[in-house]
């Protein structure tokens, strides 16, 4: 073989050579790019999950503001509508007195009844409403707003009485004839001797010694007997009642049983007002 022919041989073992290098070259690079675009998707996935969780904590944490937000409103007018539905049963009752201030017709005395009625109902339902919103701390007082709140519509009622029949006592003084105002000035002459006797006497009527007593049911007695002798229907029985009641010795209203119930539902209200501050500004968790 000459010279040339060798060089050729040469150049065709070479070129047999390089052909393998150069796939297994490009197969590196091609593992080398696939790893590179593998490492590139993982980062951009692991960058993409990132921010989607923040995205969700950061929608979680809007969406439970907003909540809180509403619940705290719900709360708000649930504490609210309580405060004006127990100062609303007071308020029912004080005009009800003043109404019975004049002759009233009996349609109009029991609506006035049936007012304080209904307010006491709404007030057990705002109650119920604060004590489903909570906490305990703010329930608790609502409860005691609404137990004194009751007890003081009582007395609230037997006071619009006893105005009510005091009145007519007096409109029988000034405005009907001498048999019947002289009846009439009998028995308020009767009740106030009565009112003095219990208002000197022992607040336990067991301590009363024999002469008191018999003094006592004495003057009960000319009371029912001056009673007796009005007009047919010129009192009721509640009426009468309760002008008895409201002289032994103080009216309703004037009685230590409405102090008392007043001033549980004002100590209450405090109580009730300073643990719904607390749960209505506290810290959004």
């Amino acid at each position: 073989m000459n010279l040339q022919g060798i060089g050729a041989l040469s150049a065709a073992v070479v070129a047999l050579i390089g052909i393998p290098a150069t796939v297994l070259i490009g197969r590196w690079q091609m593992k080398a790019a696939l790893r590179a675009a593998e490492v590139t998707s993982e980062a951009g996935l692991a960058q993409a999950e990132s921010s989607y969780r923040a995205a969700l904590d950061a929608v979680r944490a809007q969406t439970h503001a907003t909540h809180m937000q509403w619940r705290r409103g719900i709360q708000r007018d649930a504490y609210a509508s309580f405060l004006l539905a127990a100062h609303r049963v007071a308020e029912v009752g004080e005009r009800f007195i003043a109404d019975n201030a004049e002759e009233l017709p009996l349609e109009t005395i029991r609506a006035g009844k049936s007012a304080i009625d209904d307010a006491l109902a709404a007030l057990k339902e705002a109650q119920t409403i604060v004590e489903l919103e909570g906490p305990d701390d703010v329930a608790a007082p609502a409860a005691g707003m609404t137990n004194a709140a009751r007890s003081m519509a009582i007395y609230l009622g037997e006071q619009a009485t006893f105005e009510r029949a005091l009145g007519k006592l007096y409109r029988m003084l000034d405005d009907q004839p001498p048999p019947v105002s002289s009846t009439a000035e009998r028995l308020m002459q009767a009740l106030s001797h009565l009112r003095r006797l219990r208002s000197e006497s022992p607040s336990n009527s067991a301590d009363l010694d024999e002469h008191e007593a018999q003094e006592t049911r004495a003057a009960e007695r000319s009371v029912r007997e001056a009673g007796s002798a009005l007009p047919p229907n010129a009192l009721d029985y509640e009426e009468f009642a309760a002008l008895v009641e409201g002289h032994s010795p103080r009216p309703p209203m004037l009685s230590s049983r409405y102090f008392d119930a007043s001033q549980q539902f004002d100590e209450a209200e405090v109580n009730f007002v300073r643990a719904a501050k607390v749960e209505l500004h506290s810290r959004v968790s």
